[in-house]
């Protein structure tokens, strides 16, 4: 029987030679000598692990910043954390339990407790664990049917509608999407993730009143009479009645309540203009806000039986200029920063089960991201790869991914989509004729500029000097035209406050087609190169094609 592993992190070797000595016989055991060391190897590791005996007082890391951490990433879902200290005060053991620890183990340490306690510590775990998994999988059970259950009413509701079958999965999507960045760009919305997860499953019923309308009214191919407008609208009254009728017990249900605001609000507007009660601004639940969006948006590039489809960025302009209405103006900034999401995925005309599976990934990387208030490229976006150390992977001044993050994970990939070379184009003789100090604001302004042009999912690197490479995954060859153009055009708008006399412009070289890093880097380098004969200019080669560039994008 393979034996269970246990991990000991102490920057003392005697003490990890003593425990060692004790667990060996029973137990696999790895060391480490602090705890970044620890945090590296539980970054490959972890899943191979049962325990973690943990030291407090150590170098770079001690015992609470890799507990803090652990906890964050909630890597202790997987294996518990004993701690082991000389330290035995009532203040640090709470503090370790209040970070997650599973036991505390005194030093000096006797081999006969220090095996009991494992042993016991690790047989309490796994039952816990047990337990606690088939708890989530009795709620994971009940959840999918309560989603297919209004997966079907609201689908009954859309056949009557005319609407596409995928009206529903868009809005849910939508509405997921905008509460995200609603949270991470501002703290006047509290929403937890199931708060969000909640309202976005409520979403779902948003039309349900429209079951007591006419065939004939809700599938009419022309234009509607002001009276049988005024039928339609009825819908939002009557769907938050028909939630609202339910036994007692069950309008006591969370979503039941919050699928009632968005029935009945869906239609409201930030001005007051919307119906059917004519809520203004905040009176309007966010729940009831965020839906009625996402679904203004959905109803303008889907095609109905009374009118054509309008493309992503027609859509985008006519919310944006209010011709739908008026929404709360954060909001407006939401939807602009998932629109590439947006357009991306949502009008792509792939199979549902695909949307679904790049929407499951999607909300694994957004909501886990260790920072929630601006776009930052530090630490990773990729949910294999989690943040080791700022001082590790982290460029401190242009706060994006730095030259040792680049070639400790992207030298060996072959499943990357695109890849683009930046650089300044005349930063030598910026920062000789403005000074360094003036440099480094250029620096940072691109490389801000850039993270605020590309998606969650893309990597940014500063590659070293003032040269920048962005790794894209699964991304449309339009949609990566589109990127470095916006990237080179709004670089060359950019203006430095204390030289406003200053130009910025970048040369960009882009390789399109899925090939290993170094194919790809070596591409896109070329072909900036060429970009930088003319300066202030983006050139695209694409590996899978016989044109060996694309000039002028």
């Amino acid at each position: 029987m393979e034996k269970q592993k246990i991990l000991i992190v102490d920057d003392s070797e005697i003490n990890r030679a003593f425990l060692v000595d004790i667990l060996e016989g029973q137990y696999d055991v790895v060391e480490a000598a602090d705890g970044a060391e620890a945090i590296s190897i539980l970054l490959e590791h972890r899943a191979e692990f049962s325990l973690l005996l943990l030291d407090i007082m150590m170098p770079k890391m001690d015992g609470f910043e890799v507990l803090a951490y652990i906890s964050k990433y909630h890597w202790n879902e997987t294996f518990a954390v004993i701690m082991i200290s000389a330290d035995d005060s009532p203040a640090n053991i709470k503090r370790a339990y209040d970070l997650g620890a599973f036991d505390y183990i005194s030093r000096p340490f006797d081999s006969t407790i220090v095996l009991r306690r494992i042993s016991n510590t690790m047989l309490l775990y796994a039952r816990q664990q047990c337990l606690e998994k088939m708890i989530a999988e009795q709620f994971c059970e009940q959840e999918e049917n309560n989603r297919l259950m209004i997966s079907i009413l609201s689908h009954i509701v859309e056949f009557r509608n005319g609407e596409s079958g995928r009206h529903v999965l868009h809005v849910n999507t939508i509405t997921k999407y905008l509460l995200k960045q609603l949270v991470r760009r501002t703290d006047q919305y509290p929403l937890s993730k199931s708060d969000i997860n909640l309202i976005s499953t409520a979403s779902s019923l948003h039309d349900i009143g429209k079951i007591a309308i006419s065939d004939a009214i809700l599938n009419k191919p022309g234009r509607l009479t002001a009276e049988e407008f005024e039928v339609v609208k009825t819908h939002s009254v009557v769907g938050a009645n028909m939630l609202l009728d339910l036994p007692a017990k069950q309008q006591e249900a969370p979503l039941v309540k919050v699928a009632a605001e968005i029935c009945r609000w869906h239609h409201e507007r930030y001005d007051g203009n919307g119906y059917p009660d004519g809520l203004k601004g905040e009176e309007i639940p966010i729940a009831a806000q965020v839906v009625a969006l996402a679904d203004v948006y959905d109803a303008l590039t889907s095609e109905r039986c009374y009118k054509k489809a309008y493309s992503h960025e027609e859509a985008l302009k006519m919310i944006l200029e209010g011709k739908c209405g008026a929404f709360n103006p954060t909001l407006l900034l939401c939807l602009q920063e998932i629109s590439d999401k947006l357009e991306s995925e949502l009008m792509d005309d792939a199979p549902e089960q695909k949307t679904r599976s790049i929407q499951n990934i999607r909300d694994i990387i957004d909501y886990d991201r260790p920072f929630s208030n601006e776009k930052c490229a530090f630490p990773s976006r990729k949910q294999w790869r989690p943040q080791l150390s700022q001082l590790l992977y982290f460029d401190s001044l242009t706060n994006v991914y730095n030259r040792r993050y680049y070639d400790e994970f992207f030298q060996s990939s072959d499943d990357i989509q695109a890849m683009a070379v930046i650089d300044a184009d005349n930063f030598k003789h910026i920062n000789d004729t403005y000074g360094h100090d003036a440099g480094d604001i250029v620096l940072q302004s691109i490389a801000q500029t850039i993270l605020s042009c590309v998606r969650k999912t893309d990597d940014v690197i500063r590659y070293g000097g003032d040269e920048f490479v962005i790794v894209f995954y699964s991304i449309p060859a339009d949609i990566f035209e589109k990127k470095l153009e916006t990237i080179r055009a709004s670089i060359n708008r950019l203006i430095i406050d204390d030289h406003p006399e200053l130009h910025i412009s970048v040369s960009i070289g882009g390789a399109y087609g899925i090939g290993t890093a170094k194919k790809l880097f070596k591409a896109a380098d070329n072909v900036m190169y060429r970009s930088k004969i003319q300066k202030n200019k983006a050139t695209i080669c694409f590996l899978d094609e016989k044109s060996d560039g694309r000039d002028n994008i």
